[in-house]
């Protein structure tokens, strides 16, 4: 009887790597799951899980394939701790999973320069223009790229803004902009921007390897986001509301200002997530080139925004708006049932 193909899931008790593990054990995969806490319990019930610091080295495991999708995702923290993370927490990865035929890295849209509009996989990077979220993400790629690879497959996959049910960064930061009965955003927000549903993530990385299974070796780069770009101002003025329960209505500041006191922010090294890069997040058009993705390996995001609101809303109810506007890491694991298709 022939083996399960194993995969060792990294961040499994974040958002993107429990969507991960859960999506890989119900393909009858054999998942091996880290984190740097106590595994949740319902995590046990798809994964062997193993308790890891990912920004020392730890003991190798054994796969066929590792997803890398711990990361530490915040512009405002130091550049220390972010390269610790990121930068550090990739190599040691790198060296515990040597004997895995292909490594995914779960990188962002982070690496790419906010005065482009739209981004394709070969564009060059002015590294300075990045935030310290971004540059330390593009460092662990830039390390990744330098190692041998020509018997190994390394797949980098650039996911903008990743939601679902499960979000504990780009729903929690949207839910701030609700003061009473407004909502208050930056300008118009009548830009274009792609997003990710974690669910068309899980589907790129699952599409990714089976395409490169029968050539294996190599550098592969790709963007993955929902198949069109959504304008900012509906999907918050569709999300805020269902989310909160009643009818809010906007109120636009002035951006200029906005970046002025960013940009004070900064210069004095207030601690504070209001940063200039997250203005240019939602306030300017981001939009990402698939095509490579969707012509290369034949993709197909199947999910959208209007379609998985509802179930967003349910999980938004279930865990508690309190809770999800401070990010409170303890926001649950992925639950079983109904919430996921």
């Amino acid at each position: 009887m022939p083996t399960s193909p194993s995969v060792f899931v990294t961040g499994a008790t974040g958002f993107v790597g429990a969507w991960l593990v859960r999506y890989f054990a119900e393909r009858n995969w054999s998942v091996t799951a880290s984190g740097r806490g106590e595994a949740p319990v319902p995590l046990l019930a798809y994964a062997r899980y193993l308790c890891a610091d990912l920004r020392r080295p730890f003991s190798p495991v054994g796969a066929d394939v590792v997803v890398h999708a711990a990361a530490l995702a915040s512009d405002s923290a130091s550049a220390a701790d972010l390269q610790a993370a990121n930068v550090d927490g990739t190599r040691h990865v790198f060296e515990a999973t040597q004997h895995s035929h292909t490594f995914v890295y779960i990188s962002s849209a982070s690496v790419y320069d906010y005065r482009r509009t739209v981004h394709t996989e070969e564009e060059a990077v002015d590294h300075p223009q990045l935030s310290r979220y971004g540059r330390s993400k593009r460092q662990a790629e830039d390390w990744l790229m330098q190692q041998d690879w020509s018997r190994r497959t390394l797949i980098i996959l650039r996911p903008r803004a990743v939601y679902g049910p499960g979000d504990r960064v780009l729903l929690p930061r949207l839910l701030r902009l609700v003061r009473g009965d407004r909502m208050i955003i930056p300008g118009s927000m009548r830009v274009q921007s792609s997003l990710t549903h974690v669910e068309n993530l899980c589907s790129a990385v699952l599409s990714s390897l089976r395409y490169f299974e029968k050539q294996r070796g190599g550098i592969h780069r790709f963007n993955v986001a929902d198949a069109e770009p959504y304008e900012m101002r509906e999907v918050v003025g569709q999300l805020l509301p269902t989310v909160c329960g009643r009818p809010l209505t906007f109120r636009e500041l002035p951006i200029a200002p906005l970046y002025a006191l960013a940009g004070l922010a900064a210069l004095l090294r207030a601690p504070t997530s209001f940063t200039r890069f997250g203005l240019a997040a939602v306030s300017q058009r981001c939009a990402l080139d698939i095509k490579r993705i969707t012509e290369t390996i034949d993709f197909k995001p199947n999910r959208n925004f209007w379609e998985a609101l509802p179930g967003l809303c349910v999980w938004a109810d279930q865990v508690g708006i309190a809770a999800l506007r401070a990010a409170r890491p303890d926001l649950p694991w992925l639950m079983p049932g109904s919430l996921l298709p």
